[in-house]
């Protein structure tokens, strides 16, 4: 009697240690293969037409905004303008507003 109650005992330990073992491996799995698939989603986001579409559209905005500011508001501006233009790819832009990004770039 007493050898069953050990050998239950021997075999709920055994079970909890591999699901245990098996909820690390996950974790492992997870933290090794997550980034991956982050950066195809992200990538394929930045491909996306609504994503382009949209961030050329809040470029115009800028663009539009900059062009109606007096001088100090297109100071104020220009820091804001230079930065939301650098994260998007000049390739992707239209000729306008890579034209006015370059304006910019250089101080006119």
């Amino acid at each position: 009697m007493f050898k069953g109650i050990l050998a239950g005992i021997g075999a709920l330990v055994l079970f909890l240690a591999l699901c245990f073992g098996l909820n690390l491996f996950g974790l492992a799995n997870y933290s090794f293969f997550a980034p991956k698939y982050r950066a195809v989603e992200n990538q394929v986001y930045h491909e996306s037409e609504q994503y382009n579409e949209g961030m050329i559209r809040d470029l115009e905005n800028l663009q539009m905004e900059y062009i109606k500011a007096d001088d100090a508001g297109k100071q104020s501006l220009r820091a804001i303008t230079l930065h939301r233009f650098s994260v998007y790819p000049e390739d992707k832009m239209p000729p306008n507003l890579r034209n006015f990004y370059n304006d910019l770039k250089a101080g006119k």
